[in-house]
Parts: structure tokens; C-alpha cells; sequence
């Protein structure tokens, strides 16, 4: 049912249908590399599409070290839909590299989910996104800390799009205390496992 968006993409299935105040409620625009689109304790944000580019998410400890939990790539979508009432939204959301991001008004896009089409299409989006964390959630209950970090390395290592239609692999991107945070190790530990890596390819 959701292939229709699929081949279009959310926005121009938005445009074909007329929905009425879409360029008003959606915007379009390039992040520069490390520019943080929201961050804590804001409350309240918009719902943001990745056209291009790459984003990670996390939040500050209570010392203020950025500590990040997930790393989303086109076709990914972030932001608070609001759905936990009044419980606190202590995220932040940085980009990797320059980023195209379409931001949707968060009342406008729920009122889009009473479309069946949308629906079918983004709860699946959702869903990925719980897998993503569960799969971390697994390499740290089931491998030893090297084997985390070759596994999320390896997952990272795929070519993305980025604003200005240039296109880089993703482990490139990452920064060792990135990876640390996402496999529970230690960054030292994780430049000896890709430094070790580097040398076997």
C-alpha cells in the first residue's frame, strides 16, 4: 500500500494529493557539517526527513559530554512527535556532513497520519528505527568490546549521499567517540580495532 510514497517520496505524494497549506507547514534546507538542528532542553521540535547528509542523535551526560546513541542516514526521520506528553525531550541532533533536511510541522504531519497510505509508510519507519537500537542493544549483551566495534563498523561502512551531490562512506564520517558510545567500549579501544582493521583490508 505504501509503495506509491516510496517511488515518490513523502512530499511530492503530499504535493500530487493537494494537500492544503503543504509549502506553508514544510520547509526545505542544507545544514552545514556540525550544525545542531535542535538540542536539549528544548521541548518541543518539528519532524525532520533526511534528503541527504547524515545526522546523530544523543545527549549530554550530566558533566555535558556528548554521548550519542544513534546515527541516521536518508530517508530517516527524527524529531519529537510529542507522543510521551509532558515527559522531558532531552535530545540533541548534530549533522556529519553537509545535510539536506526537510522539516515537517509536527501537528501537520499527524494529521497526515489519518491518510491510510501514510500510515502503511511510516510506522514500518519507526519500527527500523526500534531494530537499529535493538541490534546495538544486541552487539553489546553478545560480543566482546572488539567485535562490537567491528560489527558497527562494518554496518557504517556503506556509501550515502550528502548535499552538493557528493557521495562518502559513513565510517568516514564517525568519529572514534562516536562509536565508543554506540558499542559501550572505550576510545582508545576502538582507534587499535580500526587502525587493526585498516592494516587486514
Amino acid at each position: 500500500m505504501s509503495t506509491i510514497i516510496e517511488e515518490k517520496g513523502l512530499y511530492d505524494y503530499l504535493a500530487q494529493k493537494q494537500v492544503t497549506d503543504l509549502k506553508e507547514k514544510v520547509a526545505h534546507f542544507t545544514l552545514k557539517k556540525g550544525a545542531q538542528l535542535y538540542g536539549a532542553p528544548q521541548r518541543f521540535t518539528n519532524l525532520y526527513e533526511i534528503i541527504s547528509g547524515a545526522v546523530k542523535l544523543g545527549r549530554l551526560s550530566p558533566k555535558g559530554k556528548e554521548c550519542i546513541y544513534e546515527i541516521l542516514t536518508p530517508g530517516e526521520f527524527f524529531g519529537n512527535l510529542s507522543v510521551l506528553n509532558d515527559r522531558p525531550f532531552n535530545e540533541f541532533s548534530k549533522t556529519l556532513t553537509a545535510t539536506e533536511i526537510r522539516s515537517y510541522d509536527i501537528s501537520f504531519f499527524k494529521e497526515q497520519l489519518t491518510d491510510p497510505q501514510v500510515a502503511a509508510w511510516f510506522y514500518p519507519k519507526i519500527v527500523s528505527r526500534w531494530y537499529k537500537t535493538e541490534s546495538l542493544l544486541f552487539y553489546i549483551r553478545s560480543f566482546e568490546p572488539r567485535k562490537r566495534i567491528q560489527q558497527v563498523h562494518a554496518d557504517m561502512h556503506k556509501k550515502i549521499p550528502t548535499a552538493h551531490s557528493r557521495e562518502v562512506f559513513l565510517d568516514k564520517l564517525i568519529s572514534y567517540s562516536d562509536i565508543a558510545d554506540l558499542t559501550a567500549t572505550t576510545r582508545q579501544l576502538v582507534a587499535e580495532t580500526v587502525k587493526e582493521l585498516s592494516a587486514e583490508s
